[in-house]
């Protein structure tokens, strides 16, 4: 008897455990957003704006990556806060997305194209905020964050031309 409870509950406290690990590092993020910004709502409008204005932290992030000096000198913190600003924001209008999706009984084939799209972008967008505090070459790294903020723009371009 105690062996069939048992087996009910390994599962679910295994989903529980792997889903507090799983959140961990995305709530560590440093961020310089007001709280407000990076609420997750399921309203369309919502997540809009949030995806309008990671679009602007994007190109912002991007544009001080490609103008860091090829000095040696050390990254200056602004241009990876502007990283983590972006990663942070897109990932809230991710799980906004995701609620969307989630809520959608009509099954909106737009919509589930949006959410992987955004997906694919939040990916990209870690790489420059992950890949920071590797043991990586700076150049390498500096050529991977700009292309992966490059590509990452690009899939919120597509995505920003089909929303209202």
């Amino acid at each position: 008897m105690k062996r069939h409870t048992l087996s009910k509950w390994v599962p679910a406290l295994f989903s529980l455990a792997l889903l507090a690990v799983a959140t961990v590092p995305a709530e560590a993020q440093k961020t310089t957003l007001p709280a407000s910004a990076t609420v997750v709502k399921r309203d369309q409008k919502w997540w809009t704006g949030q995806l309008r204005l990671s679009r602007e932290l994007g190109q912002k992030a991007l544009v001080a990556f490609q103008n860091v000096p090829d000095d040696g000198s050390p990254i200056d913190e602004s241009v990876h806060q502007a990283a983590r600003d972006y990663y942070v924001l897109i990932r809230a209008a991710r799980y906004g997305i995701e609620g969307s999706v989630n809520d959608d009984k009509y099954h909106d084939p737009l919509l589930e194209l949006t959410a992987r799209k955004v997906n694919e972008a939040w990916h990209l967008s870690r790489s420059p905020v992950d890949k920071a505090s590797s043991s990586m070459p700076r150049q390498e790294f500096l050529t991977l964050a700009v292309h992966d903020l490059r590509q990452s723009l690009r899939l919120l371009d597509l995505v920003l031309i089909t929303l209202p």
